[in-house]
């Protein structure tokens, strides 16, 4: 392996949200190389034959990590920042000073899903372009465009123009997840695995590659609703009153059917015991300031999908596929 590296001739423009393997490729080609011999470069590994990026995601340790940032030109932090599988969490851990590289079949953890070509267009960007996501779908709302993993074939996307119920629901989303941080995204999980209930009689997660967009509306809805009584829980203000009334709101709202699984969900959501906070607290929103998950929840990993996060014990996907789309 080549001790001394050097910066390659031509910078890559850095797509946010885009898998290391994506990344390379797209190195190796603008200098007309094969990704192995720039591979060569980068550390000593194992990588599956002919491997592409929208198979598996590209793993490296430090070592490999600093010889990457040489090649690229780009600061660690600027690639860290746009590649979320260089951050140090997710580095292969070092047996020793040598730069490696590991290229699995599949992900450790994530989805790689194919990167909105109108969005990479507008950066200069013109090869494909793929992202690692926590779930197996992204929506780009800007270009109303729905991706997935799917290897089915066909479109590599679906037009969300004629749904714009479901681009609204996606920006309703987005901002519980900013206002909420981490637990934004487990009332997400919850709330759709509150929908794959089997009394709800819905389809799961998994089952087809439209099955995100027919339950995102709900879903986002209910986890709006849902985040009124998780406010009240991390804070420590949480009362039986509160339960009762929530129950009782939500039923009135929802329905009688899908209000009786979300009071099967608020019992798994028990008040915790937590020294008051002080009154003179600024509230910057409706639901509070940033809290950190409580039980039943845990840590929120960068890369957990809807059905590794939420505390239900009901499946959240379709029983026939481990995980959607495989």
């Amino acid at each position: 392996m080549v001790e001394q590296v050097r910066p390659l001739p031509y910078r890559l423009v850095l797509v946010n949200g885009e898998s290391t393997g994506s990344f390379v490729t797209r190195l190796a080609a603008r200098h007309h190389q094969p990704v192995s011999h720039l591979l060569a470069t980068v550390g000593e590994g194992r990588s599956a034959a002919d491997i592409d990026p929208w198979q598996s995601e590209l793993y490296l340790n430090a070592a490999a990590r600093q010889r990457l940032v040489v090649l690229a030109g780009r600061p660690v932090a600027q690639l860290t920042q746009a590649l979320a599988s260089l951050r140090d969490e997710h580095l292969l851990p070092d047996g020793s000073d040598a730069a490696a590289y590991k290229w699995p079949w599949r992900p450790h953890s994530g989805f790689l899903v194919r990167g909105c070509a109108l969005c990479a267009a507008r950066r200069g960007v013109l090869d494909p372009v793929w992202l690692i996501r926590p779930d197996p779908w992204h929506i780009c709302v800007r270009h109303r465009r729905f991706h997935d993993n799917s290897l089915e074939g066909g479109a590599d996307f679906i037009d969300l123009s004629p749904g714009p119920h479901v681009l609204r629901a996606e920006l309703r989303r987005l901002e519980l997840v900013k206002r909420l941080g981490p637990v934004g995204r487990l009332l997400v999980a919850d709330a759709f695995a509150v929908l794959a209930h089997p009394a709800m009689r819905l389809p799961r997660l998994g089952g087809s590659r439209t099955a995100p967009l027919r339950l995102l509306p709900s879903a986002v809805d209910i986890a709006w609703r849902m985040a009124r009584l998780e406010r009240l829980r991390l804070d420590g203000r949480l009362v039986h009153d509160d339960y009762r009334r929530w129950r009782a709101e939500t039923g009135r709202a929802l329905g009688r059917q899908l209000g009786g699984v979300l009071e099967q969900w608020s019992e798994l959501h028990v008040p915790l015991q937590l020294p008051p906070l002080p009154v003179t607290r600024a509230v910057r929103s409706p639901l509070g300031p940033y809290r950190q998950p409580g039980f039943p929840h845990r840590a929120v990993p960068e890369m957990a999908s809807v059905d590794k996060l939420t505390c239900a014990t009901w499946d959240v996907l379709a029983r026939e596929q481990e995980r959607p789309y495989g």
